[in-house]
């Protein structure tokens, strides 16, 4: 063996020269289902959502300008009269959705069935600020089981808090979705060219991004 390989290798047997590993830690999931089980609950205009071994994240309530379906750069308005509402009323029931403040159909009896949903008609749509996880976490996966019979989650991405920006994916399967976004934040939208459409937000999944062991 040459004198100076075997060298080296005593030196990695001993520890004299370190080998700096990577650990990898497991996904966490921002779960956006209401607080009360097997009901609607309005959350006003902005919720913050927490998960463990994460930042802070926040979802607010707008509509977008034009006319549904949403068209990449239409405007979004938190002015419209609208609140956030948490779902958690089964399987495909589960996630963040939108009420209309006006006529009390954020309140009570009211607020149930597909008006706590995200509606494509009315033009709703939910906002979601992503750029805390960019320094720390990729691998980004959405989950949106409501999407079921023909309807579509649109996601649009964008470096703007007032307006939509460009179409990222459509969600139509309902499932873990993986999305790979470059803007601070994600647009939430119904989708279809039917129309009436009512779809929630279930899940963000995030991995955190390798992180170098110690040296062995």
């Amino acid at each position: 063996m040459n004198p100076r390989l075997s060298i080296l290798a005593g030196a990695i047997a001993v520890g004299v020269i370190g080998i700096a590993s990577t650990s990898n830690a497991a996904p966490i999931t921002y779960n956006f289902t209401g607080p009360t089980a097997g009901t609607n609950v309005d959350l006003g205009q902005s919720e913050v959502y927490s998960a463990s071994g994460g930042p802070n994240l926040t979802a607010m309530a707008g509509t977008y300008s034009g006319s549904a379906p949403p068209s990449n750069n239409d405007g979004f308005n938190t002015s419209s009269g609208v609140h956030l509402v948490g779902n958690d009323r089964g399987t495909d029931e589960q996630g963040v959705g939108v009420c209309i403040t006006s006529s009390s159909l954020c309140s009570g009896s009211n607020l149930n069935g597909d008006i706590g949903e995200i509606d494509r008609d009315s033009e709703e749509a939910v906002r979601l600020d992503i750029s805390p996880l960019f320094a720390s976490f990729g691998s980004f996966v959405l989950n949106a089981d409501s999407v079921t019979d023909g309807e579509v989650l649109r996601v649009f991405q964008s470096s703007s808090s007032t307006n939509i920006g460009t179409f990222l994916i459509d969600i139509s399967d309902g499932n873990n979705t993986a999305i790979n976004p470059t803007q601070n934040f994600l647009y939430f939208v119904s989708f279809a060219n039917t129309g009436g459409e009512n779809v929630l937000l279930h899940s963000l999944t995030v991995t955190p991004n390798g992180v170098p062991g110690p040296r062995v």
